[in-house]
């Protein structure tokens, strides 16, 4: 197989941790979560009310509290069966305030809620990943068209062929289950945009791993698809 080197552009992030149980004390729940959040980052990131948002519905499942920070950049929203996090635009350098903000959630998440248990893991990338060398994208992915879409796309001069990679890994020991996209980026020259979604599946509901095993785990299976994949990033 060949392998692509690249470097990390952007990406997109989320973090959802799901509840073994749902929240049936939603006002009690919303109060700690305002609470509790901004007490939880307040000697690192200072929030106000306006951070905080609280979405009314008539049914329990479409209840929703926000918190945003760093200007819009992250969201992290409580719903009655979850606890989201979103980030947009994170960059190589922004890493490690992802992964401080996901660990006071969590620790929040515990404190407050532990008693609901939690269900599943789940994390999910939308990277951009520029290759070293030039015109190196498109000749790694090629490598990924079965003769079948050659031919077709031979004999369909309208139709494109768009190379892409699809891979799928599971660990049934550690209970993860992980799914990898990998095509031609759309917004960035001679880079690919891939797509990685890791479901962890907690054996224990009631004393799930803590989060630094939760962060190692995400991190092997990330790098394994890598090598199933052959995508060598500068940065690994």
């Amino acid at each position: 197989m060949k392998v692509l080197r690249v470097r990390h552009r952007d990406a997109q992030i989320s973090v959802g941790f799901k509840l073994n149980r749902f929240i049936t004390d939603w006002p009690s729940a919303q109060s700690r979560f305002i609470g509790g959040i901004a007490d939880g980052f307040r000697e690192w990131l200072p929030i106000g009310p306006r951070d905080f948002s609280v979405t009314p519905a008539l049914a329990l499942e479409d209840l929703r509290c926000k918190c945003r920070l760093f200007g819009g950049a992250c969201e992290i929203v409580l719903g009655p069966e979850a606890l989201q996090l979103d980030f947009e635009n994170v960059q190589r350098g922004t890493r490690p305030v992802v992964l401080e903000t996901v660990r006071r959630a969590s620790e929040w998440l515990v404190a407050a809620l532990g008693d609901h248990g939690r269900d599943w893991l789940s994390f999910q990338t939308h990277a951009h990943l520029e290759a070293l060398e030039a015109d190196a994208a498109d000749a790694y992915l090629g490598q990924f068209v079965s003769a079948e879409a050659g031919k077709l796309a031979k004999s369909e001069p309208s139709v494109k062929c768009l190379p892409s990679s699809r891979t799928v890994l599971s660990e049934e020991a550690e209970g993860w289950l992980l799914w990898r996209v990998v095509e031609k980026s759309a917004t960035i020259e001679n880079a690919v945009f891939v797509d990685t979604r890791v479901h962890v599946k907690y054996p224990n509901p009631s004393d799930p791993m803590g989060f630094d095993d939760q962060m190692r785990l995400l991190d092997r299976a990330e790098k394994l698809a890598d090598r199933v994949v052959g995508l060598d990033c500068e940065d690994a």
